[in-house]
């Protein structure tokens, strides 16, 4: 399922809104849906869904947070990239927004992909949940950290870097802060309808690393493009990597036979480079 093609309610709601320029006010409305917690609460509901790998040594290790597509989490796929994480000296700590809120793969693909539930900007709080544990674990360094998504997780990070503790949607903040992102990666992202990044003003702007699937049958590449390209001439640190003929999860050769198709091996180490570069050049 596309992750354009959203459920009809939210569609319907959001795309009547922007045809009058009113998509902050539908997102907003889906916003105060969501159910409140305290970021300590969100912490609780996550905690034990998080997984954390790390390299060799004693720390504290700079973290990349990785989060998952619509989906959920794939341990094969993530801990690929846990693995080029450890390589660049950092620790990779994987976030399941999917298990704890009861969806499996089949449920979320259903659910979360139809956007029926959990919207980036409401996953926005697993981040600042997941950073709250950063800073509560010695082995890790919350002055060092970088958001890595793929698809609506990338998504999520987006949403999250537009917004402040007390705008993040679901969370009391109770003048709770969380630690300052050094650096994004951006998998094949949602730019479309209903991602607050199209509007909103970022209030971090880290280092930002971006791959386009230049034949993404699942998101618009272009609407991406269009976006980074506009956000880097207003100056913005952003690098933009476009890989002409490349489908969505390109980088994930354990995805399945009725997909094994979209992998794409040059891409894929070329993006395993890039990552891993990126990482070490923010250390």
């Amino acid at each position: 399922m596309k992750l354009w093609q959203i459920g009809l309610g939210l569609i319907a709601l959001i795309v009547a809104a922007a045809l009058w320029n009113r998509e902050p006010l539908a997102l907003a409305y889906f916003a105060a849906k969501v159910e409140e917690s305290t970021a300590d609460e969100r912490v609780l509901l996550l905690q034990d869904y998080i997984e954390i790998r790390t390299p060799e040594g004693d720390g504290p290790f700079p973290v990349v947070m990785q989060l998952h597509g619509c989906a959920g989490p794939r341990s094969a796929f993530h801990h690929q990239w846990a693995d080029v994480a450890n390589r660049a000296g950092y620790a990779a700590i994987i976030v399941d927004s999917a298990t704890p809120r009861g969806f499996t793969r089949e449920t979320a693909l259903e659910i979360v992909c139809n956007g029926k539930a959990l919207l980036g900007q409401e996953r926005a709080g697993d981040i600042a949940a997941a950073l709250k544990l950063i800073e509560q674990n010695p082995l890790l360094d919350a002055s060092k950290i970088v958001l890595a998504g793929w698809s609506h997780g990338a998504w999520s990070v987006m949403d999250y870097l537009t917004m402040t503790p007390q705008t993040i949607p679901g969370i009391r903040s109770q003048g709770t802060m969380f630690p300052s992102v050094d650096g994004a990666i951006l998998f094949y992202p949602y730019c479309g309808v209903g991602a607050r990044a199209r509007f909103a003003k970022n209030t971090q702007a880290p280092q930002t690393l971006t791959f386009i699937a230049g034949e993404d049958e699942i998101v618009d590449a272009s609407q991406c493009i269009r976006h980074f390209e506009k956000r880097k001439q207003r100056g913005a640190p952003i690098e933009v990597i476009v890989y002409d003929g490349v489908n969505h999860v390109f980088d994930d050769p354990s995805f399945g036979p009725d997909n094994g198709d979209w992998y794409d091996e040059p891409a894929f180490m070329d993006a395993t480079k890039r990552f891993e570069n990126f990482l070490v050049g923010l250390r």
